[in-house]
């Protein structure tokens, strides 16, 4: 009996196969990170799919991190430790730029300090002595959703 029903699921099956699936959509935001690090002659690597990781992960929108990577060193060109966010004054040291990028996308999600603010609200505590860094911040987010 149960070969009768397993040459039957297999002649079905063979006779009216599953409809193939839709590829994947390609995430826009990779494209519009690399357009932006491009405009800002980032070094590479440059890291996009570890800001969307993170990003993702974490529940942060995409833009910020890479935003204040170009704020804060020209996006890698002048950081040092790996700390291309200028965080603890620049003093932080990660053993990655993706580590670097993982902890401190946590820490503005969950970290006391940041956790239930606004992007404006965490930018005004990750910089609290310039009141244009909120403003500067949110320029170069902008920047990221104008590209195509």
């Amino acid at each position: 009996m149960i070969h009768l029903v397993t040459v039957l699921f297999v002649a079905l099956t063979l006779h009216h196969p599953e409809p193939p699936q839709a590829p994947e959509p390609v995430d826009a935001r990779l494209a519009k990170l690399e357009m932006f690090f491009d405009r800002y002659q980032c070094p590479q690597p440059n890291y996009a799919f570890s800001y969307l990781r993170a990003a993702d992960e974490y529940n942060l929108d995409y833009r910020l991190l890479p935003a204040i990577s170009v704020r804060e060193s020209t996006c890698g060109v002048h950081d040092r430790w790996n700390n291309r966010w200028g965080w603890d004054s620049a003093w932080a040291r990660f053993s990655s730029v993706p580590r670097g990028i993982e902890f401190i996308s946590r820490e503005l999600t969950i970290g006391t300090p940041y956790r239930d603010r606004s992007v404006p609200g965490k930018l005004r505590k990750y910089n609290p002595k310039n009141p244009r860094h909120v403003a500067q911040v949110e320029k170069l987010m902008r920047e990221i959703d104008q590209a195509p």
